[in-house]
């Protein structure tokens, strides 16, 4: 969104389909103190899938961020993701990763349930599996008329 507010809004429309076009990943990373006191990176990863390069396209920015938190962006994780994956192989503390994620909510339930990096990578396997070489319907629609 900030990308955009720097733009008319008449282009807006033309700015959203080259980014989806452009954009390939985006990474970044935030540096956790360990429970050994050194430093450990959480990484989040958004990589340009047809279903986050559709979603760019309509603006519905919140959307790819759903993506990626339901293993639909395949290749990419969240924040919370990693950091979960951190806390569980004992390399952070849950402290630590609460302080540090973007929704300690998302992460306080992920650790809950035990939500661990297996059944996120499991998800991401049939995702890819299912998005393979089909086609994308975002093109058209239904009208039920009773």
């Amino acid at each position: 969104n900030r990308i955009l507010s720097f733009y008319p809004v008449e282009v807006r429309a033309t700015m959203l389909g080259d980014l989806a076009a452009a954009l390939k990943a985006v990474v970044s990373q935030r540096l956790l103190r360990t429970v050994h006191g050194s430093r450990a990176p959480a990484v989040e990863v958004l990589l340009n899938t047809k279903l986050v390069q559709e979603l760019i396209e309509k603006g519905d920015f919140s959307g790819v961020k759903e993506a990626m938190e339901k293993a639909m962006a395949e290749g990419s994780q969240t924040f919370e993701q990693d950091i979960a994956r951190l806390i569980s192989d004992g390399t952070v503390d849950r402290k630590e990763g609460l302080a540090n994620a973007d929704s300690p909510t998302n992460l306080q339930w992920r650790l809950q349930n035990d939500f661990t990096t297996k059944e996120t990578d499991a998800a991401t396997a049939k995702a890819v599996e299912a998005q393979d070489d089909e086609p994308s319907f975002t093109e058209i629609t239904l009208d039920v008329k009773h």
